[in-house]
Parts: structure tokens; C-alpha cells; sequence
């Protein structure tokens, strides 16, 4: 098996972690990858012994390794997910307060990681087709900044593989617009020609590699992109939101993440923005 074809799995025994199983094994499935279930404990226990606590069912995990260690969780999740493609774990945990937002471990490696990690609440429901999740239709926020674009790399393998529709969503404000080079068109523009060149050439600038694959629906919006966001995914029934964020997570830092993990149930796939020269993409699939 090659190290880095992984699905890295945390399970710590509880009912909320196992709320990422799903996720993580159509995934799996879907890219033909292993998946790496990592559990964290003190004291040593058999292979047995972990099936049992973790409340797992080999038989429908075909492909996949379980490795148990002690110590920190957190850093130990990030230390596994280096040799890993994609980080997939509830947002809370063993002893996790569910006033919360996410549990202390789901926090620290969202904050930390420099592979995409798929965050998952407790009360997700995904829909299942051919004992898979199957995304169908995807939502990327971007404002336009080249930051925002890293998430496409995230995703693009996933969509390939399920033929998902792409919703993506600029959002257009006075702060964003001083980080893009992407000035957006007048309201009264739109049906006319402004709206038809400026739509080609924005997904030809940050979805070049989208183009060939999957048909892609762009809006724009103005207003609270929480908000925005929000109202979106509820309306068009997107069960996947990808988001490219700057990896903190807590006031002042975050606030439309925040309230997308909050209001949204579907998974959230996260990537960190980081320097185009420190950029890391998720490990090639077959």
C-alpha cells in the first residue's frame, strides 16, 4: 500500500465520531483510497479490542488499517495526516461540549492541518446511493482573492468521480472587493453582455480545471456572505460546502465559517490558504 493513498480517520469510541464513517468511506470508495482509522487511548489494546470500542463493522471496510496510539489527539491526528490525502472527523468528540461550536481536537487540527479535512456535526444526515454518499451538488464560496481558489483542488477529484453540479458562489462586498482582481458587473448589467463575459472569464481564471469536467452554475451575491450562504445551501439543497478559510477559528477570526458549521448540516471541506510557495495539494488519486 502506498503511505499516502489515505482517508485518515480519527475514531475515539463515540457515537458522534462514527457520524464520519459514511463520509469517509464513500470517499474511500470513490477515489480508491485506504482509509486509515487512527484511535487515541491510553493503555495498550489488540486490534480486537479497538473493532469492539470504536463500533465498527470490518466487513464493510474493505480497505483499511487501524492504528492505535497515546498521547495528545490533536497533534497526533495531524502527525498521522501527513502521510494522508484527507483529514475526515466529527466536529465533536469524547468529552466535547455540544455548546461548543467544535470540540477542542476537531479545532486544533482544522487550525493546524495542510491537507483538506472534511468536518462533519453530529447531526448530519447524508443520503446514502449504493451504500455510498454520493455529493451532488457542491457549494464554493469564493470572494474572488486567489486564496479563495485553493479549494478547488480540495474537491475537483470528489466531483469528477460523482459528476456533482458546482455551485459557485461569489460574494461580492466592499472588503472582498479590495482583495480581488475580479471587479463584478452591474445588477443591470447582467442579462445583457457585461454578465455572460464577465461569468466566462471569472470561472476561466479560478476554475480552469473545472471547465472539462463538471457543469458549474455561477452566482454572484452582495450582502453578509454568512447570510448569503447560508440562505443559498438551504435553498438549492447543496449537501457539500467547500470553503478555502485562513486557519482560525475562534472570534474575532472566522465569523462566516463559524455560521456556516452552525446553521448548515451538511459536511464542510475545508482548506487552509496558505503562500502559494508553502501550498500543499491533496496527494494525487489514481
Amino acid at each position: 500500500m502506498e503511505s499516502d493513498k489515505t482517508i485518515l480517520l480519527p475514531l475515539d469510541g463515540s457515537d458522534n465520531s462514527l457520524t464520519a464513517l459514511l463520509p469517509a468511506r464513500s470517499i474511500a470508495a470513490l477515489l480508491d483510497l485506504h482509509i486509515h482509522i487512527i484511535h487515541i487511548s491510553e493503555g495498550p489494546l489488540s486490534q480486537e479490542e479497538i473493532i469492539q470500542k470504536i463500533k465498527i463493522n470490518p466487513e464493510e471496510l474493505p480497505r483499511f488499517i487501524i492504528n492505535h496510539k497515546s498521547g495528545d489527539p490533536a497533534q497526533i491526528i495531524l502527525d498521522e495526516a501527513k502521510s494522508a490525502s484527507y483529514i475526515v472527523m466529527c466536529t465533536h468528540g469524547t468529552g466535547s461540549n455540544k455548546k461548543e461550536l467544535t470540540g477542542d481536537v476537531a479545532t486544533k487540527v482544522v487550525e493546524n492541518s495542510n491537507i483538506p479535512v472534511l468536518l462533519v456535526r453530529p447531526d448530519t444526515v447524508v443520503i446514502k446511493e449504493n451504500d455510498l454518499w454520493k455529493p451532488k451538488r457542491v457549494l464554493m464560496p469564493v470572494n474572488g482573492s486567489p486564496g479563495s481558489a485553493q479549494a478547488l483542488d480540495a474537491v475537483i477529484e470528489i466531483v469528477k468521480k460523482t459528476a456533482a453540479n458546482i455551485d459557485v458562489m461569489h460574494i461580492f462586498t466592499e472588503k472582498t472587493a479590495k482583495e480581488s482582481n475580479v471587479t463584478a458587473p452591474y445588477y443591470e448589467d447582467y442579462p445583457q453582455h457585461e454578465w455572460p463575459f464577465w461569468s466566462k472569464e471569472f470561472l476561466k481564471r479560478f476554475c480552469p480545471c473545472f471547465i472539462k469536467h463538471v457543469k458549474i452554475n455561477l452566482s454572484l451575491s452582495t450582502g453578509d456572505p454568512a447570510k448569503e450562504i447560508i440562505s443559498f445551501a438551504r435553498e438549492n439543497s447543496n449537501d457539500l460546502i467547500v470553503l478555502a478559510w485562513h486557519g482560525k477559528l475562534f472570534p474575532p477570526h472566522a465569523y462566516t465559517l463559524r455560521k456556516i458549521i452552525e446553521e448548515v448540516p451538511c459536511p464542510i471541506l475545508l482548506t487552509r490558504i496558505v503562500q502559494e510557495i508553502e501550498y500543499i495539494k491533496p496527494h494525487p488519486v489514481r
